[in-house]
């Protein structure tokens, strides 16, 4: 484990019909915000609306479907509004 690894919040894609036949087992992930090893998450106290990156789609998230994994996030990468 390395604590220099880049980290972002991530939610998993709600769109099964598209995103299911290219990741079968793990979803979509969509990238929120930046972030590392320790930080906690911002603080969320309902949902919160999110467009897919890749397919366009916009879902409704709970503060507890909200994951921190280790992403390189993408050139030109733009924070989700909750999490600038």
């Amino acid at each position: 484990m390395s604590y220099d690894a880049p980290y972002a919040w991530v939610v998993v894609c709600k769109n099964n019909k598209v995103h299911h036949r290219h990741n079968v087992f793990f979803g979509h992930k969509i990238p929120l915000g930046e972030t590392d090893t320790f930080s906690p998450p911002p603080a969320l106290e309902r949902t919160f609306p999110v467009c897919c990156d890749e397919c366009g789609q916009e879902y409704s998230y709970k503060p507890k479907e909200l994951l921190r994994i280790e992403f390189d996030l993408p050139d030109g990468f733009t924070p989700h509004p909750s999490f600038v």
